[in-house]
């Protein structure tokens, strides 16, 4: 027993370490490297699996000194979920969750809503950090994972986070007011509960996706009626689910649209257009910015996908801007824009690039964000981007102007 606490030890010591050199612009805080120290991550892990591999581990007191290296090292776990492209619930990569937690700068004595419980490991630091007059309330959608984690929680003595089975996306009513909120899945969309449920000048910490691909974390602060962002990073979560699940963010096969048979006989070009680099094996990593940007900015872009065969059996992405009013579509793929049907859509995208190179390549997480219940009245300003979603309303903003018109 002795040595295994010992490895336990040194193996926290190095992960800890690493953290600091990672960020060492943003020093952690001694709080949560306190929180770290005596929240030991293996003790909420007993079954995992990595990314392209099928197999389980289970782990007991009996091999844990087998999976301490695995368990304390900087990549995040699957915890639930045996298809890589439908992963329902990962413990983070835990040098990224310790800045999460500093991102959110958690005080003693607050009360904190978490959508998403996991492992239950984030909800187990944040408890550690508010102690014992702050409480967290944890919601986790999977059943089975809820139960696991609240069982864990209650082995250890946790006495300051609730486990419960239920929709996040609702948030939790008999725990508010909120002096902190965090999404530990990403959404498209801020449910309208969020708007009641945290205080003024309340923090949430939310991963916004959107159709272009590649997520971006906010920590967004309550002011009045919505909420404004203080801070933003790009990053990558598996979406929630539930009520609030949005199956449109997926690519379209474009071989199954409908105006396919008509379009692909009325290829009009095929243009060389590279994007820093040749090939396809990269193609999605440096499409990421041009991607994210028309997914915020561009009403008829789309993400487009093959599908899988025999000889392929791997889907191919790509994107494009689909005008349906005029018939034309456009394809950027591997390294050359395709065009079907006219030039009207080709001709869009360019200048669409041209005005994104122009204002300097931005990324979601360049942009300034505030997020308004759907029913406000707004009006898009210079380089402001308003985009309605289901409940929230998002504006999107690049440079000096961050305030919207209000009408």
């Amino acid at each position: 027993m002795e040595s295994i606490q010992k490895s336990i030890q040194k193996y926290q010591n190095q992960l800890l370490d690493q953290a600091r050199r990672v960020n060492y612009r943003n020093p952690l805080s001694q709080a949560t490297e306190k929180a770290f120290l005596e929240t030991p991550r293996h003790a909420f892990v007993s079954r995992y699996r990595e990314w392209g591999s099928k197999e389980w581990h289970e782990i007991n007191t009996d091999n844990l000194s087998e999976y301490l290296a695995m368990l304390y090292a900087s990549r995040a776990l699957i915890l639930f979920g045996d298809d890589d492209e439908d992963i329902r619930s990962t413990i983070s990569e835990p040098i990224f969750v310790l800045r999460m937690l500093d991102m959110l700068h958690l005080e003693p004595g607050q009360r904190v809503f978490k959508l998403g419980a996991g492992s239950g490991w984030n909800a187990a630091l944040v408890g550690n950090i508010v102690g014992p007059s702050g409480h967290v309330y944890s919601l986790e959608i999977i059943p089975e994972l809820a139960r696991q984690a609240s069982e864990t929680i209650k082995s250890l003595g946790i006495e300051t986070v609730s486990i419960i089975e239920g929709d996040g996306g609702d948030g939790y009513a008999p725990g508010a007011l909120y002096d902190r909120a965090t999404f530990t899945a990403g959404t498209y969309d801020l449910p309208g509960h969020f708007y009641q449920q945290l205080k003024q000048d309340g923090l949430l910490l939310i991963v916004i996706k959107s159709e272009g691909g590649g997520d971006t974390l906010f920590i967004l602060k309550k002011v009045g009626d919505h909420f404004e962002s203080t801070e933003a990073m790009q990053c990558g979560f598996v979406q929630m689910k539930g009520k609030y699940h949005v199956e449109n963010l997926d690519p379209i096969n474009l071989e199954l649209m409908p105006e396919w048979a008509t379009l692909q006989i009325q290829g009009r070009s095929r243009i060389p257009y590279w994007w820093g680099g040749q090939g396809a094996d990269s193609f999605l990593w440096r499409t990421l910015g041009i991607r994210s940007f028309l997914g915020i900015t561009e009403p008829l872009f789309q993400a487009f996908k093959t599908g899988k065969t025999k000889d392929r059996p791997y889907e191919e992405h790509y994107f494009g801007l689909w005008d349906k009013s005029a018939g034309s579509l456009v394809v950027a793929k591997d390294d050359y824009l395709i065009s079907y049907g006219g030039f009207a859509a080709q001709e869009r995208l360019i200048q669409d690039i041209e005005h994104w190179v122009h204002l300097g390549m931005p990324t979601p997480s360049s942009f300034a964000l505030q997020v308004y219940p759907i029913d406000s009245c707004l009006e898009a300003g210079a380089n402001q981007w308003l985009v309605k979603r289901a409940e929230s309303k998002f504006l999107w903003s690049l440079g000096r102007e961050k305030s919207a018109n209000i009408t």
